[in-house]
């Protein structure tokens, strides 16, 4: 045997050798479990896919906001110096999970909203030439703005109230605010359509919600509602009226009429919810005893939408409830312009104007705002 010959047997041996350890030791590897892929869920519309392992469909959405505001107004404040411009962010985060069930589709709806703070500028004497020194933005407020569950035509949570509706204007009001609620609506034939709901509007105990009802209609032509509140608080009502209709494919025009019987929780407020101060003691809204509105608005191009429309404001505050021998009317007139600049993405700019007639009087102001919003 010459050395050619034992070196390619050792090496022979030396394989042989490894490939039988190699067989004994060998690794089983399992086969890789199927992957579930996100499947798409379009029985609710676009956006909605199945959470993986169930037959529940969800929706993630938001909106980014930015807005600059405007004042010049002192209206129901006159020591109000406070004018001009500042700015607001404004940042959402929204889930929609829906499931069928004999009963109707099973929903929860939840919508997370944080606003950007800001803070009054410190005096600081002469220290600088203004006199005055900003502290930047803080963490500004984070809340649950709506937290809804519903099955079929029942609903219950935390939205604003059925009373919330006005016009498409940025000038009007229409009065209420957001509530714990139970809520039933039910969808007649010919556009028809009912709903009732029990409502509480703050944290004390006792044996009688807020009552509110609503019926509407709507047909390709336009629509109308009609809702009646009853203010348990307050021992107070309110009802309002609105009607729309399109008078081209173009061209609609809205209107709306509201009466409270006396300052409740679904009183309209020329104010927007600031309210004012009597004797020193705070009124969260100041009310009216009756107003009527409208606007009248286009569809200029397929991005490109504009209205305009005045409210009048007739008794605010319910003064004569308080012996006072005149009242104050007001008047809030508007222009709204809404622009698409992209797909998503949005502009609006309002203009308001408010004049307030009192016994000293007319006071007169404007206000408005820029606004931007990125929706997905």
């Amino acid at each position: 045997m010459n050395i050619k010959s034992l070196l390619i047997g050792s090496a022979a041996a030396a394989v042989a050798g490894a490939s039988a350890a190699q067989a004994a030791d060998a690794i089983v590897v399992p086969e890789p479990e199927p992957m579930e892929y996100v499947r798409v869920c379009d029985v609710y519309g676009a956006g909605f896919f199945y959470i993986p392992g169930t037959e529940t469909c969800l929706k993630v959405g938001g909106l980014v906001r930015f807005e600059i505001g405007f004042h010049d107004t002192d209206e129901f404040n006159p020591t109000d110096t406070d004018h001009g411009w500042d700015t607001l962010a404004r940042a959402e985060v929204t889930l929609d999970a829906r499931s069928e069930t004999e009963y109707g589709t099973l929903r929860g709806y939840i919508r997370l909203r944080a606003n950007s703070g800001t803070t009054d500028p410190v005096a600081v004497g002469t220290w600088n030439e203004g006199g005055f020194l900003s502290q930047g933005v803080n963490d500004g407020d984070a809340f649950v703005q709506d937290a809804i569950i519903e099955l079929g035509g029942l609903s219950m949570g935390l939205s604003d109230t059925l009373y919330d509706a006005g016009l498409s204007g940025e000038f009007d009001r229409g009065g209420g605010d957001r509530v714990h609620f139970i809520r039933y609506t039910f969808d007649a034939a010919q556009g028809v359509q009912l709903a009732i709901a029990l409502e509480e509007a703050d944290d004390d105990y006792d044996y009688t919600p807020n009552v509110v009802g609503r019926i509407g209609f709507s047909q390709g032509w336009g629509g109308a509602n009609l809702w009646a509140a009853y203010d348990a608080t307050a021992e107070e009502f309110a009802v309002k009226a609105i009607a729309t209709a399109n008078l081209t494919e173009t061209v609609f025009v809205e209107g709306i009429a509201t009466y409270e019987s006396g300052i409740n929780f679904y009183s309209v407020d020329p104010e927007n919810g600031t309210g004012f101060s009597l004797a020193g003691v705070g009124i969260p809204r100041l009310g009216a005893e009756w107003s009527a509105g409208g606007l009248i608005g286009a569809q200029f191009t397929p991005k490109f939408r504009g209205s305009i429309g005045a409210q009048y404001f007739s008794n605010v505050g319910h003064l004569d409830d308080l012996g006072a021998p005149f009242e104050i009317d007001a008047w809030r007139a508007g222009v709204t312009l809404d622009y698409q600049i992209v797909q998503n993405f949005n502009a609006k700019l309002a203009v308001n104007y408010i004049t307030v007639d009192t016994p000293a009087g007319d006071v007169d102001g404007w206000t408005g705002f820029l606004r931007f919003d990125r929706t997905f």
